[in-house]
């Protein structure tokens, strides 16, 4: 079998040590532009010497250091960890190792699950490399969450390694599909709008992988780590979603930041127009993966988790990046899925609202001008998720209509 043909069928060819040379030269632009962009993104970082001013991934040092001190990571003092518990379990080894090893290794991955998210969307050889190289250093969501040490990207490649159609890195799968999204939703809530999605699309068995998944890594939270989860999942259910003063800031991009910013408070009316975007997207994903395009519907899930979250920093868009390659791939697609699609996703990846005055407040003073710039990425993400589920359902319709025994 040939190359391209087991390509094709979605298995790579087999590893030689010549392939392996090869795919390290191709992997040395990315990482040398990951390596610049994680060290001088945020402000007083630097390159050489090698000091990088990546706070979250601090936060997590920090997180794993308290673990093994037996302390409340909770409580600790800095910026807070607020994701779950199953989430800090796998802060200890950051802690183990000195800090610009954590760094560089943090960078490496996040580099290398990129590259590998491209490759499973049909990217190969050079213009793998160099559209990975570019969506680091272009990219504002990519190169801000290699900058912070932010772990958008192991996110979204969860999802798209596990469920994404395509080539796969890998001979054969090495864990049951929805292994992977079912982890990191107990890392973040989020990912569950794709295994949600497949659940309702009729793809039944990864949808309850991923929920069993789901419930053992967060037993195991509660097994090893069982006040902090008391902590969480209690505060979680009365009601405490972790919303703060900081969601009104120009980098929130998510329906409830809009909210904020526009009416100057939070409201159950916030909170309802974010469940019911929850509810819109998910099963606009399902119309697009039923009429035959299960990509897209990934991206549409994927998209939707970060419209529906009461707070989505424009760094953690990295669903924008596949989103793209999606939609310049898919000539089938509707022309204006496409249009809107793109000029939204170079909208996001530009994020030209970031050039306003922000923070202490200063979102609840914008003009109407401003406030046009800093919310209508959000306004067109969600007209963009309507119109896929809109034509998707249209065309599902229409096929179903014309299939043998259906005729009337």
């Amino acid at each position: 079998m040939s190359a391209d043909v087991a390509a094709s069928r979605g298995r790579p060819s087999p590893l030689t040590l010549r392939s392996l040379l090869g795919a390290l030269v191709l992997f040395l632009p990315p990482l040398v532009a990951g390596l610049w962009a994680g060290a001088t993104t945020i402000a007083g970082g630097s390159f050489d010497p090698w000091a990088p001013g990546m706070i979250d991934l601090d936060v997590y040092r920090r997180t794993g250091t308290v673990i093994l001190q037996g302390g409340d990571f909770y409580a600790a003092e800095g910026l807070p960890w607020i994701y779950p518990p199953f989430a800090a379990l796998f802060t200890i080894p950051l802690a183990w190792v000195p800090l610009g090893a954590a760094q560089a290794g943090w960078i490496v991955l996040t580099v290398a699950l990129l590259m590998a998210m491209l490759y499973r969307l049909g990217l190969r050889g050079w213009v793998l490399s160099v559209a990975t190289a570019a969506a680091v250093w272009l990219a504002e969501p990519v190169r801000e969450t290699l900058g912070f040490g932010q772990l958008g990207v192991l996110l979204v490649a969860a999802a798209v390694l596990d469920s994404m159609p395509g080539r796969r890195v890998f001979p054969r799968r090495l864990l049951p599909e929805g292994t992977l999204i079912g982890l990191a939703a107990a890392v973040k809530l989020t990912p569950a709008t794709v295994a949600a999605y497949q659940f309702f699309a009729g793809r039944r068995r990864p949808g309850l992988v991923a929920f069993g998944t789901f419930l053992g890594a967060t037993g195991l939270g509660f097994l090893v780590v069982p006040t902090a989860s008391l902590h969480y999942w209690g505060g979680l259910v009365s009601g405490d979603s972790g919303i703060n003063s900081g969601i009104i800031f120009k980098t929130n991009q998510s329906i409830m930041g809009v909210w904020g910013r526009l009416f100057g408070e939070l409201s159950r009316g916030g909170l309802l127009a974010s469940a019911a975007m929850a509810v819109l997207g998910i099963a606009a994903a399902v119309l697009v993966h039923r009429a035959g395009q299960e990509r897209l519907a990934i991206c549409v899930a994927g998209l939707t988790s970060l419209l529906a979250s009461p707070i989505s920093w424009s760094h953690h868009y990295v669903w924008i990046v596949p989103l793209v390659i999606v939609l310049v791939q898919g000539r089938e697609l509707a022309t204006s899925v496409r249009v809107l699609g793109l000029l939204y996703g170079v909208w996001t990846l530009h994020a030209p609202f970031k050039q306003l005055p922000g923070g202490d407040g200063v979102e609840l003073t914008y003009s109407l001008g401003n406030q046009i710039v800093v919310n209508i990425g959000v306004v067109a993400g969600i007209a963009f998720v309507v119109l896929c589920g809109v034509l998707a359902r249209r065309r599902h319709g229409e096929s179903t209509a014309l299939a043998p025994g259906v005729l009337h």
